[in-house]
């Protein structure tokens, strides 16, 4: 293999790649970036056996050929080059690189021992980009904990001409609704978070304007089509839950406020309830909204807040910490808050964005 490519065309997209290999694993092969000659083009990618990435680069092919060899050697030693023409060529299983008057050689390891990276085979749904950069709003309510695995992933389902993204933990949950173009198929996949962290990244970092998504062959993985990035990544076995029944259909008061108010007001609460299990009492008055906390070791506090209200008055308790996050990830200067019952989840949105929604569960006080 010998091409020739920019040291800045070539830096990003082995920076890119770097962040999916398998850090300390141990499958030496798994710490390497693949690099590979196919139809005069240079293809990057790494894996960490449950996330691959691929990148295509056109550069000045001379030979063909493939080596892979270790990403942080070779990310370190090419962000060091400066701008320049940098020539790779391997032999065997060295690379080496020349720029000017420096020349290196990395020890490799043969391409043939690098897992092979799925590529996309069954027709798959496709959206603009704008629709996924919205799942970023929803991603903090999957599950951290891998005890129950089927919550730490984003679930990705189309019906009815509708992309949902759900996310929950089993304590709040968080919905993202798009109207996709005509032509999308029924489609039902869950997704780890770690993927869609992943993909958002590429996105920020690359011109994309369509993103395609479809399982492969054996229908175990998800394919992400990024322009010129593949994103392949292992779906998460289980049955999610049945998270349209969540959703409170009846409401009985609502109330729109001020978000950057009420946020302040739950981070004051939060700072009096971190001894009594993070607990903060709101209370829906006629004009009002009241929010109480006390910790016996610390003191108590109240405080009110203005906002627009219809319906019953009532009393309700949150952990700080799912109230906060919601009202947090909200991208709009107001908000709404549903309430259904005092013992009910309760809807979180923000006013004047269709489609996004939160639900809160509540907390029993004893």
């Amino acid at each position: 293999m010998k091409f020739t490519a920019l040291q800045q065309d070539l830096l990003p997209l082995l920076q890119a790649v770097a962040r999916s290999v398998g850090i300390r694993s141990t499958l030496p092969v798994l710490d390497n970036i693949l690099l590979s000659i196919e139809d005069n083009c240079l293809k990057v990618a790494a894996t960490n056996l449950e996330i691959g990435v691929i990148k295509y680069l056109n550069v000045e092919v001379e030979t063909a050929g493939e080596i892979t060899v270790p990403a942080k050697t070779l990310v370190e030693l090419v962000s060091s080059l400066g701008q320049n023409k940098v020539m790779l060529f391997s032999e065997g299983e060295v690379l080496t690189i020349q720029a000017g008057k420096f020349k290196a050689a990395i020890n490799g390891i043969s391409a043939s021992e690098f897992p092979a990276i799925p590529l996309m085979s069954d027709k798959g749904i496709s959206f603009p980009k704008e629709a996924f950069l919205g799942c970023s709003e929803i991603l903090f309510a999957s599950a951290v904990d891998e005890g129950r695995p089927v919550l730490t992933g984003i679930l990705t389902e189309v019906t009815n001409g509708k992309l949902n993204f759900v996310a929950t933990d089993g304590f709040r949950l968080a919905h993202r609704e798009i109207t996709l173009p005509e032509g999308n198929t029924q489609f039902r996949s869950l997704i780890p978070r770690r993927t869609f962290e992943e993909v958002l990244k590429i996105i920020s970092e690359q011109d994309v304007e369509k993103i395609d998504i479809a399982a492969s062959e054996n229908q175990n993985q998800i394919v992400f089509n990024l322009g010129n990035t593949t994103v392949s990544s292992r779906l998460i076995e289980g049955q999610f839950p049945a998270w349209g029944k969540i959703i409170p259909q009846k409401i009985m008061t609502r109330a729109m406020v001020e978000k950057d108010e009420l946020l302040k007001a739950i981070k004051l609460a939060a700072i009096f309830a971190k001894n009594e299990a993070n607990i903060v009492v709101l209370t829906v008055k006629k004009d009002a909204l009241k929010l109480e906390s006390h910790a016996k070791e610390v003191g108590s506090q109240e405080n009110e807040l203005e906002g627009q209200i219809e319906g019953e008055e009532l009393q309700i308790a949150f952990n700080t910490k799912f109230i906060q996050d919601a009202v947090s990830n909200c991208p709009s200067t107001q908000i709404m808050i549903e309430f259904s019952g005092s013992l009910s989840a309760v809807l979180v949105k923000p006013i004047g964005i269709e489609g996004l929604e939160y639900i809160v569960m509540p907390v029993r006080l004893s």
